[in-house]
C-alpha cells in the first residue's frame, strides 16, 4: 500500500506519519519546510515540497505515483493573516479532495475535531465542520477521526497550560473552568489511523476519539498542579470579558494578538463540552483499532518528571 499524508510532519501527524511507515505502508509526505525535508528522506519517507495551493504540482505528484489512499491532518487552533481557518480547514479540503478524485483514488481519511458544528460560534469548530461535511459527500471510501484534546510530548495545548502554571504566581481560568475534555494520547490516535486503513468496518463512518477519563479544563490545571507542587492560587476571569478585550487586540494589532496566549475564539471553544457521547464510544475503538488508550495522569507523571 501507498499513502499520500498532508499535515504528517505536525505533533500529530509526525507520530501518525510514523506509525503508519513502521507498518510497512510506503508513505509520501507534503512538506513547506524545505529545511525539513533532508531528515525527513533519511527516515525513510517520500517527500513532496510545497503547499496545497500548488495545485498544479500536488496534481502531478499523484498523478505520478499510484497511491492507495489520501490521509489529510492539516489543521490550525490559531487564525492568522493570509493563513485563516477557513482557508486551511475548508479551501485546502476542497482542494484536496478535488485533487484526489482527478486522480482516482478513491480511500479518504480525515481529521476533524470533536466540537465541529455547523452553528458553532467558534471559527475553528464551524470550519471543521464545513470541512468534514466536504469529505462527507465526496462519494469516495472516507473516513473522519473527531479527536477531543491530544495529548503526548511537545503538545502545544499542554505545553502552554504547564508553563501558565509554572510561570506565574497565580493562574488565570477564563470562565467557569468546568467545561469537559476527555483526553487521548497521541498514539491511540496514531493507531487509529494506521488500522483504519486496512479495516473495511470504517469506510463511510465517523468516529470520536475520546481518553479513557473526563476532566474539566480546571480539573486538568489542579491535576498539573498535584503532580508538580506548588498549588497556585486560581484565578477565575468572566469569559465575556476576556473575549471582548481579545477582539478588541485583535482588531487593533495582529502582532499583538499573534503573541498572546490565547484567542478570542479559543475561548469561545471553551463554551463547550468536549467529550465523546457515550464511554461506550471508546471501548468500541479499542476493539476495533486495537487501541490501549493512557490514563493523562499516568502520562503527565512521566512528562512532568
Amino acid at each position: 500500500m501507498k499513502v499520500f499524508i498532508t499535515g504528517g510532519t505536525g505533533f500529530v501527524g509526525s507520530v501518525v506519519s510514523e506509525k503508519i511507515k513502521s507498518s510497512g505502508v510506503s508513505v509520501a509526505l507534503l512538506e513547506r519546510n524545505k529545511k525539513k525535508i533532508p531528515r525527513l528522506k533519511e527516515q525513510g519517507f517520500e517527500v513532496l515540497e510545497g503547499t496545497l495551493e500548488e495545485k498544479s504540482a500536488v496534481n502531478g505528484f499523484l498523478s505520478a505515483n499510484k497511491f492507495d489512499a489520501v490521509i489529510n491532518l492539516i489543521g490550525i487552533i490559531r487564525s492568522l493573516p493570509g493563513f485563516s481557518f477557513r482557508k486551511v480547514h475548508v479551501d485546502y479540503v476542497n482542494t484536496l479532495l478535488d485533487i484526489v478524485k482527478g486522480n482516482g483514488i478513491d480511500r479518504f481519511i480525515h481529521m476533524s475535531a470533536l466540537g465541529a458544528a455547523e452553528n458553532s460560534d467558534s471559527e475553528y469548530f464551524s470550519t471543521k465542520y464545513e470541512g468534514e461535511s466536504l469529505v462527507r459527500n465526496s462519494g469516495l471510501k472516507w473516513t473522519v477521526f473527531r479527536p477531543s484534546l491530544i495529548f503526548g510530548n511537545n503538545a502545544g495545548f499542554f505545553d502552554d497550560i504547564i508553563d501558565l502554571v509554572k510561570a506565574r504566581a497565580f493562574v488565570p481560568i477564563i470562565g467557569t473552568g468546568e467545561t469537559k475534555f476527555a483526553p487521548i494520547d497521541v498514539f491511540s490516535v496514531a493507531e487509529a489511523y494506521s488500522n483504519s486503513l486496512y479495516n473495511e468496518k470504517t469506510i463511510n463512518k465517523a468516529f470520536q476519539l475520546c481518553g479513557p477519563d473526563i476532566f474539566t479544563f480546571e480539573g486538568i490545571i489542579d491535576l498539573i498542579m498535584e503532580i508538580s507542587p506548588p498549588k497556585k492560587l486560581k484565578i477565575h476571569a468572566p469569559s465575556f470579558i476576556a473575549e471582548k478585550s481579545l477582539n478588541f487586540i485583535e482588531k487593533l494589532s495582529s502582532s499583538l494578538s499573534k503573541n498572546a496566549p490565547v484567542t478570542s475564539d479559543q475561548i469561545r471553544m471553551l463554551k463547550y463540552d468536549n467529550v465523546c457521547e457515550t464511554d461506550k464510544d471508546g471501548q468500541d475503538n479499542d476493539e476495533l483499532f486495537g487501541l490501549k488508550r493512557t490514563h493523562l495522569k499516568d502520562w503527565l507523571a512521566d512528562y512532568l518528571a
